[in-house]
């Protein structure tokens, strides 16, 4: 099981450049991909893209990812139409002399897109095959923390649910109280009325109410169903495949469950352990939420 938050960086040289990478991601119920990348390399984002898609199934990925030539291995050039475009701008402003002495043309040579690149595009891509080496680095990085995470939390999730088992059986021990202390009440209510009016009931009427209320309250489908949902988060956590929309799911299907246990059997020794299960099973889908 991984967890969806984690963090992976790597530093590699090759094919003439220096490249540094950082990867973090946070839980997300989608995909969502935000790039940094050095200026000239932009070209690569659907590439990049593709690369975090065939590793991380979902989740919010921030990367950011810096790109530089080795010494002597820089091809930059002056951009004169950039350059030449800035100082009509200043001569129109400050006069016909504006920017020509050495220190204002030195100014003009770090203003954005003066100095570029020679052959962006055609660099970014021969940049590609150590761009994706050094993300790959970072990933196995980002992966393996996220592993161990996601051990750690497989570890609580599986107590959480061991601790369910043993509550719902606890809740399954008492069903049968549930119509026996109906019984008692409804007996001691109507022998007060009778008593009290001088009226008589008859034992058919008496047993068809306490059948009625035996229906009405059997939570008997529900404690099985539970029991299910249990065994189906199990199986979850056993795939090798992202499963943490399923057991998301099964969460909801779960929680679902304990209300209407508590709703219909309406006997205060279970709505104890049902408030209980409630808790567990708020512990659990938080952090659900944070598995892939």
């Amino acid at each position: 099981m991984l967890s969806m938050t984690g963090f992976g960086g790597a530093n590699t040289r090759r094919n003439g450049y220096v490249i540094a990478s950082e990867i973090k991601t946070v839980n997300n119920r989608y995909f969502k991909a935000a790039l940094r990348i050095s200026d000239g390399f932009s070209s690569l984002e659907p590439q990049i893209e593709s690369l975090l898609r065939s590793k991380i199934d979902r989740g919010t990925i921030s990367v950011q990812l810096k790109i530089r030539r080795e010494e002597g291995q820089s091809r930059f050039q002056i951009n004169e139409a950039a350059l030449s475009y800035y100082l009509d701008r200043a001569r129109s402003t400050a006069g016909s002399d504006a920017g020509l002495a050495m220190g204002g043309v030195a100014d003009f040579f770090r203003l954005p897109g003066v100095i570029e690149e020679s052959g962006q595009s055609e660099s970014a891509q021969e940049a590609w095959q150590a761009v994706e080496e050094n993300l790959c680095q970072a990933l196995d990085a980002l992966s393996e923390m996220r592993r161990r995470e996601g051990d750690e939390m497989e570890k609580a999730i599986r107590r959480h649910c061991g601790d369910l088992a043993a509550r719902i059986a606890k809740v399954e021990e008492l069903v049968p109280q549930v119509s026996a202390r109906y019984r008692e009440k409804l007996l001691e209510r109507v022998s007060a009325i009778m008593s009290e009016h001088q009226l008589t009931v008859s034992e058919n009427d008496f047993i068809r109410e306490i059948a009625l209320f035996v229906d009405k309250s059997d939570i008997s489908e529900e404690i099985v169903r539970f029991r299910s949902h249990l065994d189906q988060f199990d199986a979850a956590l056993k795939m090798t495949a992202p499963c943490g929309k399923r057991l998301d799911f099964l969460t909801q299907e779960m929680f679902r469950e304990v209300n209407t246990i508590g709703s219909k059997a309406n006997f205060s020794e279970i709505t104890y352990w049902v408030v209980d299960m409630k808790t567990i099973v708020e512990k659990i889908r938080e952090m659900v939420q944070n598995v892939e």
